[in-house]
């Protein structure tokens, strides 16, 4: 449900949120429609020194948001343009569960940009094709594929997820000029190297931050003389909740305005990366990157820990199903895109992701394709 905010008040906030053991909550920085220059209002940390200091490399970023219901709307997820093939329309990355059921395909719809405003929001249901990418798993033994979660290693992801949760979908071209494609990096991601997570944030509400705006202090505090449900199952006072959540809109989160969120990698794989970043519900999909190379797609963002909110986890561009699909269901689009889009600096991060990942590659020539556009 949406929070009450009637009953509540800036005065009533409660500031600062003390999560993850920092003494404030990590925030994220909106990016400026008009400039394209991340807005930071003085950095307090070496990460968002960083991120202040490469603020004009996001200058030409444009995400999409998908929308579930509107005036208001429920974000179903961030979208971050991977291909652009003339004529064809738009390929979109984001999270598998982002992508709704082809029985409601006809009633999404999107803004697209950096400010989802009215403006900005289609005003019909936009057609789509959500690229199937059911093949991937074919013949194979799902219990194979699951993967240990760094820094928790007796815990493993469910077999739920076990398919990668990444997806890609084609949309008609938005209006609204270039775009800042996405290509996956070479590099792969150390603990302690500095990340950014691009995403939309919707409106909070008192169900989620009962969930996730709760601390083990507040759960220790209240489990003096009472009886409480384990700590997974337990759940903030609904009006401290919302109280907190006040605090974080429009200084910590954003609604409806693509943020940029600073973190570092907390524990590292060849298939999930464990972040630090600040999230909030509507930013699964968004694309994590490199803070100073941003269009440098090294995870896909997508989903938050349930346990008093301590990290969060995205899907690695070298999870091996990552590559595969990547192979088969954008590189053919992305060699039939404008080279106005494609610069030679974005080609050769291209042929250098294709030739760390050449053994697994179904065609090798595509390696050669490349090269020639670099």
């Amino acid at each position: 449900m949406e929070g009450n905010w009637d009953m509540l008040h800036q005065a009533a906030a409660e500031k600062p949120i003390v999560i993850k053991g920092t003494g404030t909550y990590k925030r994220t920085f909106p990016l400026d429609h008009i400039t394209g220059k991340v807005l930071i209002r003085g950095a307090a940390s070496d990460n968002e020194v960083l991120l202040e200091q490469s603020s004009g490399k996001y200058t030409g970023i444009k995400l999409m948001r998908g929308l579930w219901e509107e005036p208001t709307g429920h974000s179903s997820g961030t979208f971050f343009p991977v291909a652009a093939p003339a004529g064809v329309g738009v390929l979109w990355g984001s999270a598998g569960h982002c992508l709704m059921p082809a029985s409601v395909q006809q009633k999404w719809r999107c803004g697209y940009g950096t400010d989802v405003l009215p403006s900005s929001l289609s005003t019909r249901p936009v057609p789509r094709a959500i690229v199937d990418l059911g093949w991937l798993t074919a013949g194979r033994n799902v219990s194979e594929l699951a993967e240990h979660i760094p820094s928790q290693p007796s815990q493993r992801i469910g077999e739920a997820e076990v398919l990668p949760d990444f997806g890609f979908m084609v949309t008609k071209a938005p209006e609204g000029g270039p775009m800042q494609l996405f290509i996956p990096s070479a590099r792969k991601l150390v603990d302690g190297d500095a990340v950014c997570v691009l995403g939309f944030a919707h409106r909070l509400t008192a169900e989620w931050a009962q969930r996730f705006l709760r601390t083990e202090a507040d759960y220790e505090a209240e489990l003096l003389g009472h009886q409480l449900p384990a700590p997974a199952d337990w759940r903030l006072d609904e009006n401290l909740a919302l109280r907190r959540a006040l605090a974080l809109e429009d200084d910590v989160c954003y609604p409806s305005r693509l943020v940029v969120s600073p973190g570092l990698v907390a524990g590292a794989s060849q298939r999930i990366i464990e972040h630090t970043c600040s999230t909030f519900p509507g930013m699964s999909g968004g694309p994590g990157v490199d803070v100073q190379t941003p269009w440098q797609l090294m995870f896909v963002h997508t989903r938050a820990d349930a346990d008093f909110r301590r990290n969060n986890y995205g899907y690695s561009v070298h999870h091996p199903l990552f590559v595969k699909a990547y192979e088969r269901e954008v590189l053919p689009r992305l060699l039939a895109t404008s080279s106005d889009l494609l610069s030679n600096e974005m080609m050769r991060c291209l042929h250098g992701y294709l030739d760390a990942h050449k053994d697994q590659l179904a065609d090798q020539c595509v390696l050669h394709q490349v090269e020639k556009r670099c």
